[in-house]
């Protein structure tokens, strides 16, 4: 008897200490990629900071982060394939800079398709049908996994030469553009003349006029400090910047199943902050660009929508089909 007790007390002991050891186990260490600077008025930093917070707490604090913001990892196109190899697991980047992983990712580069910030938000980018569809096909194309998508502001279209109140005030304009197939396109539907310039050598080119404006969101026109050598913001809204939190679909698919769902729900949660937080920085960036002397015009878009169509129609297949383009529009029915 005393044998028997003594042999269910070491039991009982050692499955207290291995309960005790589990329970103290190291957290699975996940390394995130962005390439913004280490401040919360930029967005992928400020992300960064409320997901991992969110992540640690609907986990029990199974996972803990290391984070490689700046570009450290390198270029976004860089970052992301050290992502599929497994060096990093996760990234908060645009879309459209990892299209040429998996083309469904361009369904947010083709203009006038969502209507503004407050659709993106409410109807489209939360949408959990068109998640997993770009998702799933970004599983099976390149081996990345989509938790989330977020939002920067709208692309609009600054210059030194006159307000762009119709697409024949493009016309003869050098304007700067994003290395993108879609954006070029756009563009040339638009009958402007593209130049390409690196972001870093952007604000010499327009100082210098070798380009006379240039294409982007407000954020990244105030971070490059561009009001400085601009005369004219047109609000033309002609793409919503959407941005993809992704993860190593490998990695994900050895996580714990509880673990996936802190990290899914923590994700979801911190993007729709982060896109609130986003419409409203978008204005005071506004505010501060009129400050600066910027003057707005605001278009009239039909014609700007009218000349772009055919740049939908040409890459509707690589983007899912006019099927997926036609269910994005069906979810802004009651947009304004």
């Amino acid at each position: 008897m005393k044998t028997r007790l003594l042999l269910t007390s070491l039991l009982v002991g050692l499955g207290s200490l291995l309960a005790a050891q589990a329970g103290n186990a190291a957290p699975i260490m996940i390394k995130f990629a962005h390439n913004s600077p280490v401040r919360m008025d930029a967005s992928f930093h400020r992300y960064f900071v409320k997901f991992s917070a969110l992540a640690e707490k609907y986990t029990n604090g199974k996972v803990a982060f290391q984070e490689f913001p700046a570009s450290q990892m390198g270029s976004d196109g860089v970052a992301a394939k050290k992502l599929q190899l497994g060096l990093i697991q996760m990234m908060d980047l645009a879309s459209n800079n990892i299209a040429n992983l998996y083309g469904g990712f361009d369904l947010f580069t083709l203009p006038f398709l969502i209507k503004s910030m407050d659709c993106g938000v409410d109807h489209v980018l939360t949408d959990p049908k068109l998640l997993h569809e770009i998702s799933e096909g970004a599983q099976k194309k390149a081996g990345i996994r989509v938790l989330a998508f977020e939002m920067g502001g709208m692309r609009n279209m600054m210059n030194s030469k006159h307000p762009i109140m119709s697409p024949a005030d493009l016309k003869g304009l050098r304007m700067r553009v994003a290395k993108n197939p879609i954006l070029l396109d756009t563009y040339h539907a638009l009958g402007a003349d593209v130049i390409g310039v690196a972001p870093a050598e952007t604000y010499g080119a327009l100082q210098t006029h070798m380009v006379d404006g240039n294409d982007g969101g407000a954020g990244w026109a105030y971070a490059q400090k561009l009001y400085e050598v601009q005369k004219y913001y047109s609000i033309t809204g002609h793409q919503l910047v959407v941005s993809s939190v992704i993860i190593n679909n490998d990695f994900w698919r050895g996580l714990p199943k509880d673990v996936q769902a802190g990290l899914k729900k923590a994700a979801l949660e911190a993007a729709v902050d982060n896109m609130h937080w986003m419409e409203g920085y978008q204005n005071k960036i506004y505010a501060i660009f009129k400050k600066a002397g910027l003057k707005f015009s605001y278009p009239d878009l039909a014609p700007f929508r009218k000349a772009v169509r055919p740049v939908w129609v040409k890459y509707a297949d690589r983007v899912g089909g006019m099927q997926r383009i036609e269910y994005v529009e069906s979810l802004q029915k009651t947009c304004k």
